[in-house]
């Protein structure tokens, strides 16, 4: 029945909505230019402290550059147009920290560790990331070619020390390492967020296609799966099961005097009496019209006919207001019971030959051969 296709649907997109869905992507951004904004402040401090002072006004530039992309962040919503202008500045600090400030320091890691970055970014060309790679390789190749050759740091001629080397050495390992964890996990986060988004977009397409928007129960073309299903199950294990048809009675007439919209919300009303009386094992749709079907695996006659009478009661106690007046409507249903042996198409027919002779006998009724 359509609740526990609903059961289902929630209860698989819910670790969708309650755990990745809340990760705001803004947030996740924030995160790795807020852990860029923090390094270079410890790079401006360490600079403006033991040189080179032009490292050191190189870092404002950079506080002041991953500011005004945070910024940024909260107001616009290509991202990785951020990500990319952070890519840049990384290749660009980390050349002028070589030429100005020497190779040990461990600058070059940079170049190296963000050449795989950009192919985890969302880009419209796919030779963008190819080139800012091949650049920061090109640049690695410069520096490291030019350490090789000089051996020395314009900024550090007069103030070598080894021990501060080490320190940023190891400061800067550590950052490259974390550049590489955060985007891999941004990657990561958003292939499975864009995952569960289209296996819950599945979901919801098929339950459109399975559903009548009407009535909110199974369609025809879904009951009829579900009855070569049970057809496969009865054979197999020998158990019967039964179907019912059952018709509002008069609906034409209820749409010629009280309009298509009164028609529209009895069916609704009945589809909800179906789905409500049909029991958990069983299945109820809407066959067509003003028809609906319902079917019961691993169930006897007496059990079909206790469920369409208490259909047809619930269906009776419902009370309709219009603007030409107030009405009720009332059901017949036709009951037959399947086994395994049987065609279930022609126990289809069976049910609605007795739906038919209910309809001869004076309708608002169960009809049935005990």
């Amino acid at each position: 029945m359509i609740n526990k296709e609903t059961s289902d649907l929630t209860s698989y997109t819910a670790p969708y909505d309650s755990y990745l869905g809340k990760i705001r992507e803004s947030i996740i951004y924030s995160v790795g230019l807020g852990a860029c904004l923090i390094a270079h402040i410890i790079y401006l401090i360490y600079y403006f402290s033991y040189g080179p002072k032009f490292m050191g006004y190189f870092n404002i530039f950079s506080v002041t550059f991953y500011i005004i992309l945070l910024i940024l962040n909260f107001r616009i919503k290509s991202r990785h147009y951020l990500i990319t202008a952070a890519i840049v500045e990384i290749m660009a600090h980390a050349s002028a920290a070589i030429i100005f400030g020497g190779w040990p320091q461990g600058f070059g890691l940079y170049l190296l560790m963000i050449m795989p970055v950009p192919f985890f970014i969302p880009v419209k060309k796919m030779l963008t990331p190819y080139l800012i790679s091949l650049t920061s390789f090109i640049l690695f190749l410069i520096m490291c070619y030019n350490f090789s050759r000089t051996r020395t740091a314009p900024g550090f001629y007069s103030s070598h020390n080894r021990e501060l080397d080490t320190v940023v050495y190891f400061f800067n390992v550590f950052m490259g390492a974390g550049v590489l964890f955060y985007v891999s996990t941004i990657y990561l986060l958003t292939h499975e967020l864009m995952r569960r988004k289209l296996t819950a977009q599945n979901e919801s397409l098929m339950k459109l296609a399975s559903i009548d928007p009407l009535t909110e129960l199974f369609n025809r073309r879904a009951m009829g799966e579900y009855l070569k299903l049970i057809q496969t199950n009865s054979s197999h294990s020998g158990s019967g099961y039964v179907i019912g048809i059952g018709d509002i009675d008069n609906f034409k007439k209820i749409n010629d005097t009280y309009g298509h919209s009164a028609g529209d919300e009895a069916l609704r009303a009945a589809a909800a009496v179906f789905a409500k009386c049909v029991p958990s094992e069983g299945y109820a749709s809407r066959w067509g019209g003003e028809e609906f079907l319902f079917v019961i695996p691993n169930a006897d006659i007496d059990k079909g006919v206790v469920i369409s009478e208490r259909i047809r009661l619930a269906v009776k106690d419902e009370h309709f207001s219009s603007d030409t007046g107030d009405f009720t409507i009332s059901i017949t249903i036709g009951v037959f019971k399947g086994g395994p042996d049987d065609d279930i198409e022609k126990v289809i027919s069976k049910a609605d030959e007795q739906l038919y002779i209910g309809k001869k006998n004076g309708k608002d009724r169960t009809q049935y051969i005990s």
